[in-house]
Formats: structure tokens, C-alpha cells, sequence
């Protein structure tokens, strides 16, 4: 709960009192009527970063100005009984909440708020309009360079679309050098013949239209070693041939891919 000073700070349970601070932007307070005011998505973005690990930091990034969120999962329990591959929490769609660009003037605009140099140093990694936690996690090891575990294999833009003759045709992730389109084939979403037939029909349309479509599927991207070969194939689609001469590549890689898919 936001209130005017810190003398007005009220003790009740399961509620923390903060005082308002001095924001730069209009955005940074939401008024909700009847006295409650709250930070606006750009605050509490900042605001939390102190709170979390660097890849934390990222992924909240990419949900907040992306196409889902995560919810707990009602089902967890039944699915684990039954035997299948269960999840405590789970993806649901969402219009986006936030842009990167939003999240950065934000935190370049306030560096007095705690966490801001936190937030900038996320948000380098960040791109809008993901639409999934595992579109996320595929954007972020190929934008993260090799020092920190990833593949610099950026710049990129998600949900990007391709102005064809007869349709509109999307790519999961455009890598602008080389214009190639990575496709993330999820386990839950590709277990229908006509999904399968739907992405054959838009790899083939993007492939006619000059553009490569290169796919990854869930086990590549959890896998380093099978990953690093995908990346090797990209490195020689986009003319960039993967060297990677960073002390400690693969200890980096596996602490990164630890966090990511823990």
C-alpha cells in the first residue's frame, strides 16, 4: 500500500506501507480511487528487480510485455496422480502489460528508485511480444552473449510478421542478421496432425519468401549440448560462424541454463 509520508505508514497484517516516493514520470503512481494508490506496471518493475536474480529479472520482462502470464496451476495435483508430466504453474494468454521501451525510459527517468541500474542491465536482454515462458527463455540464450553463457545471436524481434502475396505470415523469432525465422515447437501446442500440418504449410510459405525457418524443439532448447548444435546451424545461416572464445563458455552455459530451467 502506497501512502503520502512515512509517518502515515499504518501496521496491518499481510500489508506493507510504503511511502510515496518522487517519480520523474506521471505513470508511476495509479490512483484506484477511495484513497488506494498503486505503483503502475513500470514501478513495480523497478522496484522489484532488488529482489531478484538477474535471469528473474528477464523473464518477469518478457511476461510483463509479453503475450501471457503465469498462473498456478489448478490441475497440478490430478495430473500428478495420474501420472503425467506434471506442472505446478502454468502459461495463460494475456495482452501485454508494458513494452521494453516503457520498462527503460522508466528506470533511465528514475534512478533514484532502488533497483533502476538493475532493471537497465535486464532490459538489454529483453524483447516485446513474446508469447510464451519458453519463447522467452529461447529469445534469452540466444541474445545473451558468450561471457554470460548465451549466443549473441541478436538483434531479434518476437512475434514478427512477414507481409506475404496471399496472408499474413508470423515468425516465433526474427534474427534480423541473415532474416531468419526460429520456431519454438512446443510439446502441449505441436500434438495435433493439424498443428503440425499448419507450421509445415508457414515454414514452406517463409522458406519461398527467402526467409530460412530453423526449429527448436523442447528437448534442443533444454538441452546445452543439443541446443549449441542448433546455434552452430544459425551461426552458418547468418554468416557469422559460431566462435566462441570466452574462458569458461560451458560452466557459464550450465549455470544459465540451470537458472532458466529450474
Amino acid at each position: 500500500m502506497a501512502v503520502p509520508s512515512a509517518i502515515d505508514r499504518l501496521t496491518l497484517p499481510d500489508v506493507a506501507c510504503h511511502a510515496l516516493g518522487k517519480a520523474t514520470t506521471p505513470e508511476s503512481y495509479i490512483d484506484f480511487g477511495g484513497g488506494i494508490i498503486g505503483l503502475s506496471i513500470e514501478h513495480f518493475y523497478v522496484s522489484i528487480c532488488c529482489r531478484l536474480s538477474f535471469v528473474q529479472r528477464m523473464l518477469l520482462a518478457y511476461e510483463l510485455c509479453g503475450y501471457y502470464t503465469i498462473v498456478p496451476n489448478p490441475d497440478y495435483d490430478e495430473e500428478a496422480k495420474s501420472g503425467e508430466k506434471a506442472y505446478k504453474a502454468k502459461a495463460v494468454a494475456r495482452a501485454p502489460l508494458a513494452t521494453v521501451e516503457r520498462l527503460r525510459t522508466f528506470a533511465k527517468n528514475n534512478p533514484q528508485i532502488r533497483g533502476s541500474k538493475l532493471a537497465l542491465k535486464a532490459l538489454k536482454y529483453a524483447a516485446d511480444s513474446a508469447r510464451s515462458p519458453e519463447e522467452a527463455r529461447l529469445a534469452i540464450v540466444m541474445l545473451l552473449p558468450h561471457s554470460m553463457g548465451g549466443y549473441g545471436r541478436g538483434p531479434l524481434v518476437m512475434d514478427y510478421r512477414v507481409d506475404a502475396e496471399e496472408t499474413l505470415k508470423k515468425c516465433d523469432i526474427f534474427l534480423l542478421i541473415g532474416r531468419i525465422d526460429i520456431e519454438y515447437q512446443s510439446d502441449l501446442y505441436h500434438a495435433s496432425r493439424e498443428a503440425l500440418r499448419s507450421d509445415s504449410k508457414r515454414a514452406n510459405a517463409l522458406s519461398a519468401l527467402g526467409i530460412p525457418v530453423v526449429t527448436v524443439t523442447s528437448e534442443e532448447l533444454r538441452d546445452p549440448e543439443l541446443f549449441h548444435t542448433v546455434m552452430e546451424h544459425v551461426g552458418k545461416l547468418q554468416n557469422r560462424k559460431l566462435r566462441i572464445r570466452t574462458s569458461g563458455f560451458t560452466e557459464k552455459r550450465k549455470a544459465l541454463w540451470d537458472a532458466l530451467f529450474d
